[in-house]
């Protein structure tokens, strides 16, 4: 089959990847006219302004790390050869667990440390090896051709410039920002309705380079917290580099000044855990990154059960985006790849049931994480506008007080978050009884055990650190 991949980020590479190593072709279609650097240093500096997310923190997770291992180990060898570090993560497990015995499962606990535009740039020279994959730059989608029928099924696409082409199937994966519902409105094809909720905050990330020399300071803990007026992360990079990345409310005036250097490293300053890692002498290779206007959103391409469009996918972002401040967007992307990849390879040209063995796919595997990513982000606002109920204030207290100290005394509380962490397990493995108990206990135990050690300074201990006044 001929396959039309819009969108050369992640996920629309890693379509190509699966689909032309079972023997289909591949154009791959991309907006934006980004001529391949020569190294992966250069690559930081790519122009994709189609994709304005590759300037910020990014997460490779378990899921991702074993699909390459398992399916696509060319990939990974070139990643690590290229400096990108393979994180296992049973080396960095707390000295403090009941036991500390390796099991035969954490094979699967690792994870890889890069930029995003690293990932992007080994992943890209991979797919272009591959002479069943074509991809054109500089080309913009302006609709879908189509064949009436029962099913309503999309033959090719149309471009700028009064260009069109026909494709046995086309996957729309340029991100969150997809346009690919109009594109069917247009061609009198109507999708259900998206599902929308906002996250409600704003990020800023800045990337650095330790010395020559200098390992990063990765202990058994992850470098992240939430401080209720303010979330922080210190995310692991490829050859010597990190990044750290704050996200307050995009209601709250009151730190939306972190988006200039002196005040980012104010904040920085202020953290005791992401402090650490500047003071090493770490180098900023980049300014303040924001972005805003960010969406949990899922789209569907099936109504009551049924596919609306036949030989036609949305996929990663396109389909599904969530709060990127979680890291998954990478992992999830290409975990969509493969759970279609399969589907395309069980069903071979009936593409209806490709699509319905895709979205269910879908529902299963990446929903839950949608979900979690809504709920997480409703509690935030919650507490951001004072609106928590008991219920709300409950949890987080369990979260707080029960589920992250347990990590760091209960061997299965540790593995059962690192699995969820990596997507190795959905969000559901925190309440299998043998877990939850642990976590209840460990909550149970609070006022014996004292508070848990700060994770930075309050708000006002903050705005008074900054030198601010409350701004409306």
């Amino acid at each position: 089959m001929k396959f039309g991949v819009i969108g050369a980020g992640v996920t629309g590479l890693a379509t190509a990847l699966e689909l032309s190593k079972t023997g289909h072709d591949v154009v791959i279609i991309e907006r934006d006219q980004t001529p391949m650097p020569k190294t992966h240093d250069e690559a930081f500096d790519w122009d994709r302004r189609g994709a304005p997310q590759v300037r910020h923190s990014h997460a490779l997770l378990g899921r991702l790390h074993n699909i390459l291992r398992d399916n696509h180990p060319e990939v990974l060898k070139s990643l690590l050869d290229n400096g990108v570090t393979e994180i296992n993560l049973v080396d960095h497990m707390p000295e403090t667990l009941d036991d500390r015995q390796v099991l035969d499962e954490d094979i699967n606990l690792r994870m890889l440390a890069a930029r995003r535009t690293t990932f992007e740039w080994v992943l890209r020279n991979t797919v272009m090896s591959n002479p069943n994959v074509e991809i054109r730059t500089g080309l913009g989608v302006t609709g879908v051709k189509k064949s009436e029928a029962a099913i309503p099924k999309v033959t090719g696409l149309y471009f700028d410039r009064g260009l069109n082409e026909d494709f046995d199937c086309v996957i729309a994966a340029n991100g969150r920002r997809s346009n690919a519902p109009e594109w069917l409105r247009d061609a009198g094809i109507e999708a259900p309705d998206e599902v929308v909720e906002d996250t409600g905050i704003i990020y800023y990330s800045r990337f650095y380079r330790l010395p020559d020399g200098i390992e990063l300071p990765v202990g058994d803990r992850l470098v992240a917290g939430d401080l209720g007026y303010l979330k922080y992360g210190v995310f692991w990079g490829d050859n010597g580099t990190f990044s750290i990345t704050f996200a307050t409310s995009d209601t709250d005036k009151t730190f939306w000044g972190i988006k200039d250097v002196e005040m980012f490293e104010s904040v920085v300053d202020a953290i005791p855990a992401a402090k650490e890692w500047i003071s090493l002498g770490a180098t900023p290779l980049t300014g303040v990154h924001s972005m805003a206007g960010l969406l949990n959103r899922k789209r569907t391409l099936k109504r009551d059960s049924e596919v609306v469009v036949d030989g036609f996918h949305m996929i990663g972002d396109a389909l599904i985006c969530t709060n990127p401040l979680y890291g998954r967007g990478c992992s999830t992307g290409f975990w969509q790849a493969h759970l279609l990849a399969n589907a395309i390879r069980d069903h071979g040209a009936d593409t209806t049931a490709q699509s319905e063995s895709f979205l269910l796919s879908v529902e299963q595997n990446i929903l839950p994480w949608y979900q979690a990513s809504v709920d997480s982000d409703r509690g935030s606002r919650a507490a951001s506008d004072g609106e928590d109920d008991d219920m709300t204030i409950m949890k987080r207290s369990i979260l707080k007080d029960g589920l992250i100290p347990a990590t760091r005394s209960s061997a299965k509380v540790w593995r059962g978050f690192m699995k969820m962490m990596n997507l190795l397990a959905d969000p559901s493995i925190l309440t299998e009884p043998e877990i939850s108990s642990e976590i209840m206990k460990v909550w149970a135990d609070r006022d014996q055990r004292g508070p848990e050690p700060s994770l930075g300074p309050t708000r006002e201990e903050m705005m008074d650190h900054l030198k601010l006044t409350h701004v409306s």
